[in-house]
């Protein structure tokens, strides 16, 4: 008698299956939490030996997430790591539900790159951003819609929480000035689970997800379940998530930003560097978060700040390209609105992580500048259509 797992199922009916290798099949009442945010699939199947979470919707539609292993948890083997923003989530939303909207080179490379990433050829990971603007909208068709294409094209794949990325750059810059041993930061590209979620909430999740007879060998993968399936709660959710207001933050930029821009008679290279002081303050309580976690004393921040932030590039990809872009769009004189923080960190970090990154004309025109500046490897796009004509040149 095997007693090998081959796969466990959540089912519809209230019960938990275990189906072992022999054929075997054991269920019982489902004592986990997951019942409740399951209801719209006939099964969820976790399958350990092939690393894979199968979701099948009670109308047929399903798809798999890939899972990792705590020893592993980014198994990225190679494959390109394409960052679609926002709109270009949209676009692939289009060409398979309302194709009449896209044109036709677009639709093409749309089904293209999601048979590409659902064959695990590439890998298209969801942020928190995308967990955000798709949780607000009011829940009709569109919604579904593109909430199921985020789901079947990312595969369980996230980017990493774009502050918990510069918290560790500025860890890690920090502790290599002061000589200080941390451990390496984690991926920024990854199938951790709730690793696109702030640290914090992903912190309390974990303390109260975990039943306390689970064996630790179970532990990541039922986290992984669990974090898949909020992922897919956050999106089809009957009701709006509301976002947060940045109208503070907003106000504060676009004050200095106006300021910058009226003082025409300063150098262009003198209000770069007024942009990038500005920007220097923004950072100065991520900056100092980091040297308390690990135990740097002010006087090395100061040091680090002093000379480091002049420098320009700062060894730490995410804080270099925002830094690098903020200060471009002020000495540009650009008119700043309240998604623009959102963009602009998501982007940046893809940037400094991924291989492509695929966005609107504006936030990529800006970010190509720095890009450039910076000589950084990644491939920005405004097109499907050119990204995937270079994915099939690899």
């Amino acid at each position: 008698m095997s007693m090998r797992i081959h796969a466990i199922q959540w089912r519809d009916d209230g019960l938990i299956a275990v189906k072992f290798a022999d054929g075997r099949v054991v269920a019982e009442a489902d004592p986990t939490d997951l019942a409740v945010m399951l209801e719209l699939f006939s099964v969820v199947e976790y399958r350990p030996w092939h690393r894979r979470l199968i979701f099948k919707f009670r109308d047929g539609y399903g798809f798999e997430c890939e899972l990792g292993t705590a020893r592993d948890p980014s198994p990225t083997r190679g494959r390109p790591v394409v960052y679609l923003d926002q709109n270009q989530w949209s676009t692939l939303s289009k060409s398979l539900f309302a194709p009449q909207r896209v044109s036709d080179s677009e639709r093409l490379a749309a089904v293209r790159l999601l048979r590409m990433a659902e064959a695990g050829e590439v890998i298209l990971p969801l942020s928190s951003a995308h967990l955000s603007e798709t949780g607000a909208w009011s829940n009709d068709v569109g919604r579904a819609e593109l909430s199921r294409t985020i789901l079947a094209g990312s595969r369980g794949w996230q980017m990493r929480d774009a502050l918990e990325v510069r918290a560790g750059e500025f860890r890690q810059r920090l502790a290599a000035l002061a000589g200080i041993d941390i451990a390496p930061p984690a991926p920024v590209i990854t199938l951790e689970p709730y690793a696109a979620l702030d640290p914090s909430i992903r912190a309390d999740d974990e303390r109260v997800s975990l039943p306390d007879d689970l064996p630790e060998a179970w532990k990541f993968g039922y986290l992984s379940t669990l974090s898949n399936t909020v992922y897919v709660g956050c999106l089809l959710d009957r009701e709006p998530t509301p976002r947060g207001s940045l109208a503070g933050w907003l106000a504060r930029v676009q004050r200095f930003s106006s300021w910058l821009d009226g003082e025409r008679q300063r150098s262009k290279s003198d209000r770069r560097k007024a942009a990038q002081l500005f920007a220097a303050a923004d950072a100065t309580k991520e900056i100092a978060n980091a040297a308390a976690e690990i135990g740097a004393t002010p006087a090395q921040a100061t040091e680090w700040f002093a000379g480091a932030w002049d420098q320009g590039c700062l060894g730490a990809p995410a804080i270099t390209l925002f830094r690098s872009v903020m200060a471009d769009k002020m000495v540009a004189g650009a008119r700043w609105e309240e998604n623009d923080l959102t963009d602009l960190m998501y982007l940046c970090t893809a940037a400094g992580y991924a291989d492509h990154v695929v966005g609107e004309r504006r936030t990529i025109g800006l970010l190509r500048q720095s890009v450039r500046r910076f000589d950084t490897a990644v491939q920005l796009h405004t097109r499907l259509g050119t990204l995937v004509q270079s994915l099939d040149q690899v």
